[in-house]
C-alpha cells in the first residue's frame, strides 16, 4: 500500500512526495480526489543591498484602550506559558499586574511566618510611584519576554 502525502500552502513547501513517485508508482496509490498541481516555489533570497536596515528599537503610541486590552491578553497568556519561570520573575510579573491593577501597596505588610506574603509585598512596594500605564507597558513586555523565553 502507499501513502501520499499532502502539505498545505501554508507549511510552504515546494514539493510533494506525490511528485517524486514514478509513474508507475501513482497509478498503485490510493485516493479519491486527483494529486493536487505542485505550489509555487519559495520566493528567493533578495540581496542584502535591496533590503531595508535591521530597525533595533521601535517606537509606537497605544490609545488606553488598546493598552488595556493587551494588558488583559498577556494576563491571560501568562497563565498558560510551557514552563513555570523562576520566581523573582514571577514576583516581577505579580508585582506590575498589582501597580497596573490596583496602584500603590495600600496594605499592611503581612505577618512574620507569611514568606510568601510578605515577598509579594516587598516587590509590590517596589513599584510604588509608577503609574498604572508605565506598569500597564511593562507587564505586557515582560509577558513577551516570558512567551519567547518559556514558550507558548
Amino acid at each position: 500500500m502507499t501513502f501520499t502525502v499532502r502539505l498545505s500552502r501554508k507549511q510552504r513547501f515546494p514539493f510533494f512526495l506525490h511528485q517524486t513517485m514514478s509513474r508507475a508508482q501513482r497509478g498503485l496509490c490510493f485516493h479519491s480526489e486527483p494529486p493536487s498541481p505542485p505550489l509555487p516555489p519559495l520566493p528567493s533570497p533578495c540581496s542584502i543591498s535591496a533590503c531595508p536596515p535591521l530597525q533595533t528599537t521601535h517606537t509606537y503610541t497605544l490609545n488606553m484602550a488598546d493598552l488595556q486590552a493587551q494588558f488583559e491578553s498577556a494576563a491571560a497568556d501568562v497563565k498558560n506559558l510551557k514552563a513555570k519561570p523562576a520566581d523573582e520573575e514571577m514576583l516581577r510579573v505579580y508585582s506590575l499586574f498589582k501597580q497596573a491593577s490596583v496602584g500603590d501597596v495600600n496594605t499592611a505588610r503581612p505577618g512574620m511566618l507569611d514568606f510568601t506574603g510578605k515577598a509579594k509585598w516587598d516587590a509590590w512596594e517596589k513599584q510604588k510611584g509608577k503609574s498604572k500605564d508605565d506598569a500597564m507597558k511593562e507587564y505586557v513586555d515582560l509577558v513577551n519576554e516570558l512567551k519567547t523565553k518559556y514558550g507558548f
